[in-house]
């Protein structure tokens, strides 16, 4: 009995330490960084001529189901909603998109997905015809498929941004199809920390989440100050917390590099207290959509609106 505890004890000792290895840390890593000069950002977003965007409107098209533990390491198994949106700018004479959500083929009940608005894709997929252009956050096909996958996507190609590394790194596009040879001639965007898209919208590169990974900052007509995440944090508490999501997830899962995204939260949460005025989107967050919905910030549906 003796020699059986003794077994039993050590096997919950190994069980445990794996648990807490894949599950539960979150330790910031001392050297951890990433840099993130808001000053430049809004040089950037004046630096082209035109008018700033006068709203940022959103569709809800479906979400996932995930458990907590599976969004932040050491998180309760409850499950939690990871709503999937589209965003659209809305400028005096022309709309632009951020992310395009993803067509019902990729929608699927086995990877957790309880619901999709047909409605709410169909305003999505006919906007993204109307954009003069088109960022996409990251690879993962919740945020690419509808523009990867739309039955016109060589007319979209003029108005599309994806990045170089974006566009070298198509497994990360996985489950979307691209159509063989549509991106044969396609000129990807090429910049190094941080680029001018258009009047109010500048991109920042911040691999990690993926190698194309980048945020987007959006200054509108109004002073507001909007920074799109991307999956550099799926919700607030990630940011708030500083907590990555768990090893088995960013490992198994995803194939992210930890260490890049957690100096991503630590610029994150250090830019959320020394600047409270410019309101971070994390990629599937709920709560802080309707937040900005309340306060003004953004505005849900799509509108129609043609190009000059």
């Amino acid at each position: 009995m003796r020699k059986l505890a003794t077994w039993v004890l050590g096997l919950t000792a190994v069980l445990g330490a794996l648990y807490w290895w894949y599950a539960a840390d979150s330790r910031m890593p001392a050297d951890a960084d990433f840099p993130l000069d808001i000053a430049e950002l809004r040089r950037l977003a004046g630096s082209l001529p035109g008018d700033l965007p006068r709203e940022v409107r959103y569709e809800k098209v479906t979400a996932f189901s995930f458990p907590g533990a599976m969004i932040a390491a050491g998180d309760g198994w409850a499950t939690q909603e990871m709503p999937i949106y589209a965003y659209q700018l809305v400028y005096p004479d022309h709309t632009a998109m951020i992310d395009s959500a993803m067509p019902r083929d990729l929608a699927k009940p086995e990877f957790m997905v309880p619901y999709y608005d047909e409605a709410a894709y169909g305003r999505v997929s006919a906007a993204l015809e109307k954009a003069s252009f088109i960022l996409i956050t990251h690879e993962h096909s919740d945020h690419s498929g509808g523009v990867l996958e739309h039955p016109r996507l060589a007319s979209l190609l003029p108005a599309l941004r994806l990045t170089q590394v974006q566009h070298d790194h198509p497994q990360y596009m996985k489950p979307a199809v691209v159509p063989e040879g549509s991106l044969a001639n396609y000129q990807p965007l090429r910049y190094e920390r941080a680029t001018a898209i258009a009047p109010g919208v500048v991109a920042v590169a911040a691999p990690g989440h993926t190698p194309g990974s980048q945020m987007v900052y959006v200054k509108l007509a109004d002073g507001h100050e909007l920074l799109f995440l991307g999956d550099v944090s799926w919700k607030r508490g990630n940011i708030e917390r500083q907590r990555e999501r768990p090893r088995f997830v960013t490992e198994w899962l995803i194939g992210e590099d930890r260490h890049a995204v957690f100096g991503q939260l630590k610029s994150l949460h250090a830019l959320s207290q020394r600047e409270p005025a410019v309101r971070q989107v994390p990629g599937h967050d709920g709560d802080v959509v309707a937040e900005l919905t309340a306060e003004g910030y953004l505005k849900p549906e799509f509108i129609r609106i043609g190009n000059p």
